[in-house]
């Protein structure tokens, strides 16, 4: 049965001493219920402490033999697990599942908790208990990226219980109707021990580690085969093609090495090699045990191998015990973060720039973090829209799997579009045909994609992303029945047009109508188009107008030099012209 808000209230009377937190008031009801248990039995269970380690509560079910560990929130919003999720990831299992004495009292009472009942756990769930949608939740990309990094924690409950078999469930749990999503349990973490020949160590200042030496393709390959896709949750190159140009070279060089055409030290001498990170490392003599690895770089050359296995073995010959293909090793970087530490952004730091010598363009780098993740629930939870963070993603889905992910459009909001979206409203012309800077540039970056934009009304977002698709009609308004000169001047500033365009839409006192009318969905309508026209030709076309006039500007126009249309000085002055004429000031989301 539900905990109601009538229940909530006598919670938070019961607790009004101790706490004001609804979410712990919630949390005592919940379990009172769930448990058949009196609220005052239930107090130790609870986190009364203004900080917790990414639970605030939590129930040993002696009988069941199951551990439970709960993230209360009285919500709908699913997006609020998001700090609970990282305190898990960063410290949270850690500080939990540790035998020394705490100063907060919720830590030791779980502490001794799992201590005395250490033989007898066999179960333990997280569950995320709120009042929205379980599906939603499991559905949103950030959650759902988040939950398998939690996944991969597990070591560390697996190492207190003495490698004994404890299975792991993380779930989203609605109070509305006690229904859970359809996460799978995680029976045990990914341990490989593997060879590291010539090994040398490194260190850095942040206590990060750095293992180099030569791996086998051996074992990656079967690190590959026990944990399939998992292995390339940090690689932005799993979803490329086989059948690309780099992909085929490695096979046909496999296939000459086996044939013996070909030595197989060449293979060591010709490839980049391979980059893995690993949630905890075990070093002895040349011999590695990693727990949870995830490949950085090199997703190419493992699903190569695989491939190549697939297609060579036969039912009398299996590639993977040929003596050949055991030998060959390539250069590996074995990366171990400093556990203590939130490493996240660590990690993609370092899958970024692994991955800068090969043909990816930096906005594919950024494709998984965070903040694109948060962006794609957004598009898809508010308008249904998918958001194309990898390229050519959208094509390859039916429309079937764009039904089951809850995609209701059939158009696709694309990355590097959107960051040129941005950077218009922002008035960053010069930056516009520098995507690849703004990706790499982490403070570009992140001056692009304001993580504010998050909580702006996503149909505002939607109507200025549209913009782009009616920049050439708009241009060609403005430029008939002109001289040779302005004609020029309208097709050399498309990006200037732009973000005057953003700038006119946003100071038009009709804006929550155009927004309601226009900013739905990605269709283009004609009645959108002549309001773009309108403001091109009333206010946009002045503006210009004074722009060719201008002394400023005249030597440069005479000598045909138009680059000034792009950059953040001439969008400033024109945005100054804009003030003076019709009241303008530069407006954020």
């Amino acid at each position: 049965m539900m905990v109601s808000k009538i229940d909530l209230e006598n919670g938070s009377k019961f607790l009004k001493d101790k706490t004001h937190n609804k979410d712990l008031a919630f949390g005592l009801m919940y379990l009172s219920r769930e448990f058949k248990k009196n609220d005052s039995d239930l107090l130790p269970n609870l986190c009364l402490d203004k900080t917790n380690p990414g639970i605030n509560a939590f129930y040993f079910d002696k009988d069941r033999k199951n551990l439970y560990l709960y993230s209360f929130a009285w919500t709908e919003n699913h997006k609020v697990f998001k700090e609970q999720l990282q305190s898990l990831i960063q410290t949270g299992v850690e500080t939990i599942f540790n035998k020394e004495e705490s100063r907060i009292d919720f830590l030791n009472e779980i502490r001794s908790t799992i201590f005395e009942n250490e033989d007898i756990i066999n179960r333990i769930f997280i569950y995320f208990v709120f009042n929205g949608d379980s599906e939603k939740a499991a559905n949103s990309a950030s959650l759902s990226s988040l939950r398998e990094d939690l996944e991969s924690k597990k070591y560390i409950i697996d190492s207190y219980f003495k490698q004994r078999d404890i299975s792991l469930t993380v779930d989203f749990l609605s109070n509305e109707n006690k229904r859970k999503s359809k996460f799978k349990i995680t029976d045990k973490s990914f341990r490989f021990e593997l060879e590291l020949s010539n090994h040398l160590e490194k260190s850095n200042a942040s206590g990060h580690s750095l293992l180099l030496g030569f791996l086998k393709l051996y074992d990656l390959y079967m690190i590959y085969m026990n944990m399939g896709q998992r292995l390339f949750e940090k690689n932005i190159r799993s979803g490329l093609s086989p059948e690309n140009s780099p992909n085929k070279s490695i096979r046909k060089s496999l296939k000459n090495i086996i044939a013996g055409q070909e030595d197989p030290v060449n293979f060591t001498f010709n490839h980049n090699g391979v980059t893995i990170s690993a949630e905890h490392m075990e070093v002895s003599g040349n011999k590695l045990t990693l727990t949870e690895p995830r490949i950085l770089n090199g997703a190419q050359t493992v699903t190569s191998i695989v491939k190549f296995v697939e297609e060579n073995s036969t039912p009398k010959i299996q590639i993977e015990s040929n003596k050949i293909f055991q030998s060959i090793v390539v250069l590996g970087k074995v990366i171990l973060p400093d556990k203590k530490k939130d490493h996240s952004d660590f990690i993609a730091n370092v899958t970024i720039n692994t991955n800068r010598q090969n043909p990816v363009e930096p906005w594919n780098l950024r494709a998984s973090d965070l903040l694109q993740l948060d962006f794609s629930d957004k598009f898809k939870e508010d308008m249904g829209i998918y958001y194309e963070r990898q390229e050519n993603a959208f094509d390859s889905l039916s429309g079937d799997d764009l039904e089951e992910m809850g995609i209701a459009q059939n158009k696709s909001i694309q990355i590097k579009k959107l960051a040129q979206t941005f950077l218009s409203l922002q008035g960053e012309l010069d930056k516009i045909h520098k995507l690849r800077d703004v990706f790499e540039d982490e403070k570009k970056y992140y001056n692009t994609f304001k993580k504010k934009y998050l909580e702006s009304p996503t149909e505002r977002i939607v109507l200025l992303y549209k913009i782009q698709f009616r920049l050439g009609s708009v241009v060609r308004t403005l430029t008939e029945n002109t001289i040779e000169k302005y004609y020029e001047i309208n097709n050399k500033s498309k990006n200037l047009i732009w973000s005057l365009l953003i700038q006119g839409l946003l100071s038009d006192n009709k804006i929550e109508n155009i927004q309601y009318n226009y900013g739905k969905n990605l269709v283009i309508e004609a009645d959108f188009n002549e309001i773009l026209k309108n403001i091109g030709l009333k206010k946009i076309k002045p503006i210009l107008l004074d722009l060719y006039r201008s002394e400023k500007y005249q030597k440069q126009i005479s000598e045909s030099k138009f680059t000034f249309l792009r950059n953040k000085t001439t969008y400033e002055h024109s945005m100054s012209l804009a003030n003076e004429k019709f009241g303008w000031s530069k407006i954020d989301l």
